[in-house]
């Protein structure tokens, strides 16, 4: 039996042993977190009839949810979990804070979110904190599908990080590493500027205003081309998350000859931004080598048979 630890953080192992012994039988749940424990977005959920308390994690609320079997293998093999969640929650909005889960699994919302599972075990129903739970699996959504009335994870373990391999082109131009960098300042910037979002902004073109770090000024015409656009989050935030590659970027004036800040993007956004709410800020598309400036990668390295 792995350790199992109680509401207060104790180990209670042994307990839960000697209960097993007495009593034959003790009362089981699965308590499932996906996403960090501090993000208010994570979920809690619970296979059991009403929502449990595990005080040394938090409370998790009763749903429908179920796993696939869980095996124990020697050696560093990696084991998939799957996961059938049917949320009650249907509704459809136009804000990320709002989704129902079925579109949020649409909008990649929960793409390689942490998964952890422990096993409960209760003396008594919905007492999950006397002798508390253990580990049972943890790992990473690798894909989530949805369809009518239920969301399909599949979750790899945390081992499935030993399959990856180091490609064959870590240098120069060849280097995938390198364009995963995070956020990079465009050309002419010390920080990433931040925008406001303007009236007539639709999923792809972006109408906005610099706040930052030069507020009311207007990138130059295609300087922002193959960047991307990443939304913030805030209490009422719509697009908060959501991202999309810079096709180009232009100057617009407005109606009342006001200038303004007009981004073209590739992929269009789940719906439109919300003008006032919705603030994002911009990255200049990551190096791959160094004759693009802040170069990540290894430097170019020549081949063993020409160097000198």
């Amino acid at each position: 039996m792995r350790q199992i630890i109680s509401g207060a953080g104790v180990d209670t192992t042994a307990t839960v042993q000697a209960w097993l012994k007495a009593h034959k039988q003790i009362m089981l749940a699965n308590l499932y977190l996906i996403g960090e424990p501090d993000d208010p977005a994570a979920l809690w959920l619970t296979d059991y009839e009403s929502p449990l308390t595990w005080s040394w994690w938090g409370t998790f609320r009763s749903t429908n949810i179920k796993r696939g079997a869980i095996s124990s293998k020697i050696g560093l093999e990696v084991d998939n979990l799957d996961l059938s969640w049917s949320p009650r929650n249907t509704a459809l909005t136009s804000s990320i804070a709002t989704a129902s889960p079925y579109q949020l699994a649409r909008l990649g919302a929960f793409d390689m979110q942490r998964v952890r599972v422990w096993r409960c075990y209760m003396p008594t129903p919905g007492d999950a904190d006397t002798f508390g739970a253990m580990e049972l699996f943890g790992g990473f959504v690798g894909d989530c599908e949805a369809s009518a009335g239920l969301i399909k994870f599949t979750v790899p373990s945390y081992l499935y990080v030993l399959n990856q391999k180091v490609p064959s082109g870590v240098i120069e131009v060849t280097n995938p590493l390198a364009s995963y960098t995070g956020g990079t300042p465009p050309s002419g910037y010390s920080s990433m500027p931040q925008f406001n979002v303007f009236a007539g902004s639709t999923p792809t073109v972006l109408i906005a205003d610099m706040t930052s770090p030069s507020a009311g000024s207007i990138p130059n015409t295609h300087a922002l081309r193959d960047g991307y656009v990443v939304f913030n989050g805030g209490a009422s935030a719509t697009l908060k998350g959501q991202y999309s590659i810079i096709g180009d970027n232009l100057t617009f004036t407005d109606g009342n000859g006001n200038h303004h800040t007009e981004i073209q993007l590739y992929s269009p956004l789940p719906w439109a931004p919300t003008p006032g709410v919705d603030t994002f800020f911009v990255s200049a598309a990551s190096p791959i080598d160094q004759s693009d400036g802040d170069y990540y990668g290894f430097p170019y390295v020549p081949a063993p048979e020409t160097a000198a």
